[in-house]
């Protein structure tokens, strides 16, 4: 996964335990820290994907619009 993503999970989990106090923040391992980052990072991913898929689907409808105008005003020189 990208080191922006990484960059920002780092961020939500040291946000995150800065909530917590100081016994609580003890209580979590850097093992379980390090588990976090990743959940999170993957969910930072996962939306990216979900809105990168979405723009595709975006412009994959709108070159199907292009063509059938190109074709349509294609069809209207060939009337003329």
């Amino acid at each position: 996964m990208s080191q922006h993503y990484e960059r920002n999970a780092e961020a939500v989990v040291k946000g995150f335990l800065d909530l917590l106090d100081a016994e609580a923040r003890k209580c979590i391992s850097q093992a379980q820290r390090d588990e976090l980052s990743m959940m999170i990072e993957l969910a930072i991913s996962t939306a990216v994907l979900e809105q990168l898929e979405a723009v595709a689907d975006e412009v994959a409808d709108i070159s199907i619009l292009i063509r059938r105008r190109a074709e349509r005003y294609d069809q209207g020189d060939q009337a003329a």
